[in-house]
């Protein structure tokens, strides 16, 4: 697998043309670099993203204006860790406003459909994988480029992950035990 450069991600969101899948596994990610902010949000602050439109939310809007399918699903296994209901209602809340389709499939109550793998991956038009490379602790190491990728492997897994589920937007009004306020 070749190591991935910032520019060189960045390229594969601008070029794709039908769609851009998430899939993620881990219950926490980044904890040193976005410390600050989950610390802001354990401390009850006030959402810094509330009517600001991030550079993320920007690409998610300028591709589903082009057609371009965003969507995602994290496999999460509740009760949710104090860091996936940061997650959720400061990360994901206002990335479905910008139009990705967010789910969740939370294996407490769903089961974990038999193949899923613990496997973080970006798949763009469902050729080109993205392998996100994680600490143990969800801290951000790099992202690779997954030389001639099985794509039958990543569209099961994503397939897998789906099946079972649900829209972030269902889901969090489902659980209003872990809304903040």
């Amino acid at each position: 697998m070749a190591r991935l450069d910032d520019d060189r991600f960045s390229a594969l969101f601008l070029t794709s043309a039908k769609s851009v899948f998430r899939l993620e596994t881990l219950p926490v990610y980044n904890p040193v670099s976005e410390g600050e902010k989950f610390r802001a949000y354990m401390a009850g602050d006030p959402c810094p993203r509330v009517g600001v439109v991030t550079p993320y939310m920007r690409t998610v809007m300028d591709h589903v204006a082009q057609g371009v399918r965003r969507y995602r699903v994290h496999v999460v296994h509740s009760p949710l860790t104090d860091y996936l209901r940061y997650e959720m209602e400061w990360g994901y809340a206002f990335n479905a406003q910008a139009g990705e389709e967010i789910l969740i499939l939370d294996t407490a109550e769903r089961g974990r459909p038999e193949g899923l793998l613990d496997e973080d991956f970006w798949f763009f038009d469902e050729t080109h994988v993205v392998r996100m490379v994680y600490r143990e602790d969800g801290e951000y190491l790099g992202s690779e480029l997954v030389e001639d990728p099985e794509p039958v492997h990543y569209r099961t897994q994503r397939d897998l992950a789906l099946a079972g589920a649900v829209p972030f937007d269902q889901y969090w009004s489902a659980h209003p035990q872990y809304h903040r306020d």
